[in-house]
């Protein structure tokens, strides 16, 4: 980055936007730039052909089997060996969407993917996308968020190395939550009550010290830790707001670090030649949990990042997506893997009041499967009928049953 001096992977920019750049264009990553990366393309504008808008970092399409599954390009291989003419025998590095649920049969997902078997989101191509039957997986809006999974902390697997780490541990945990002893005695014991002390903290609203630090905690790990202390602290399930963020459940990521990196604070405290006891270890893992990370330090989640990205282009019902964006996918290829519904619940801001046409949600050239193959010569090859109107036609020459 020319700004931060930071360095980047190519893929993991939003959409896409770092593939192409000349070696001397000037770059700047998702952190420093205030480019927003486009979601709609032009309705008057003419669509790219697909080999071109394949680039790394962009969300795509892959199909294994009969359906097709999110993923992440992540580089190409093989184009130069390649003439033009086989340029979908180029073959894509890609990771699949964690939230993908393949059929059993299949096994393992392949590492790389050949171009003939990738789309992009389709834009405005409604005939392309009533063509792809759609493998199911988790969306991005069902997707928890790092706030979400400590919200909803109880719904956190449990974990035993905390529990064996905390166990140990109920009796002073919940002497922070019920009576802790906010003095100097109880400062030498507990690294957050010194702080609180020192730095003349208040109460908040509900008679509650709010504490933010956790350190290189994870958000999977604080809701772990939150439900171990619900589950495991008598009382504390009826109190949460007294704790959750606060100074018991602070003092049990303070245990935590201490246990975690109890050997490397004990060489430097030895390698200073000073005493090494259990205060120590608990001041010094006090002071880690309090290192400040910038917020945009934390690894961003550029898998979800990149399906929200992809998603919001393949649901998007609104004037500039026409007819595609209305409901198009598999429509003419048939049922998405498992009758998936795959519209559930699509946010509300993906959809946009429009002119609809009678004819976007038919069905175009697919027979029941019951009738004989020798009435495929019934359909018109060029106009679409609806599932009523070609079952009218078909009355006359239906054969038995």
């Amino acid at each position: 980055c020319d700004l931060c001096e930071n360095w980047s992977h190519i893929a993991c920019q939003r959409g896409g936007r770092a593939s192409n750049l000349h070696p001397k264009a000037a770059f700047y990553c998702d952190g420093c730039s205030t480019q927003q990366s486009s979601r709609k393309a032009s309705s008057k504008k003419k669509m790219a052909p697909l080999h071109t808008r394949l680039i790394a970092g962009k969300g795509a399409l892959a199909r294994l089997g009969k359906y097709w599954y999110p993923v992440r390009l992540i580089q190409s291989y093989g184009a130069t060996s390649l003439p033009v003419t086989a340029r979908n025998r180029v073959r894509w590095q890609v990771v699949w969407w964690r939230g993908c649920k393949f059929p059993s049969s299949l096994g393992s997902p392949p590492s790389d993917v050949e171009q003939g078997d990738l789309v992009d989101e389709l834009w405005q191509d409604q005939v392309k996308r009533r063509g792809i039957r759609l493998g199911e997986w988790v969306h991005s809006w069902d997707t928890p968020r790092e706030e979400d999974l400590i919200q909803n902390f109880m719904s956190a697997q449990p974990s035993k190395e905390l529990d064996d780490i905390l166990q140990p541990h109920i009796a002073s945990l919940q002497k922070l939550l019920d009576s802790p002893e906010l003095n100097q005695s109880g400062a030498e014991a507990y690294p957050v009550i010194d702080y609180i002390l020192q730095s003349k903290k208040k109460l908040d609203g509900v008679g509650a010290y709010s504490i933010p630090f956790c350190g290189d905690i994870s958000s999977h790990e604080y809701a772990k830790i939150a439900r171990w202390f619900s589950e495991n602290i008598p009382g504390a399930s009826s109190q949460v707001e007294k704790w959750l963020g606060g100074m018991p459940l602070v003092h049990a990521f303070t245990l935590v670090v201490a246990h975690r990196k109890a050997g490397d604070f004990k060489k430097r405290v030895q390698a200073r030649n000073e005493e090494w006891n259990n205060s120590k270890l608990l001041k010094m893992a006090w002071a880690d949990l309090m290192i400040s990370y910038p917020a945009d330090s934390f690894m961003a989640d550029v898998d979800l990042e990149c399906l929200t990205t992809l998603e919001a282009r393949m649901f998007e019902d609104s004037e500039e997506a026409g007819p595609a964006g209305n409901q198009q996918w598999g429509l003419d290829a048939g049922q998405h893997h498992r009758r998936w519904g795959v519209y559930l619940n699509i946010p509300n801001e993906w959809v946009m009041k429009r002119d609809y046409s009678d004819t976007e949600l038919e069905v175009r050239k697919r027979l029941p499967i019951l009738f004989n193959k020798s009435l495929i010569g019934v359909i018109d090859s060029v106009v679409p009928y609806s599932a009523t109107t070609l079952m009218l036609r078909l009355q006359t020459s239906r054969p038995a049953l």
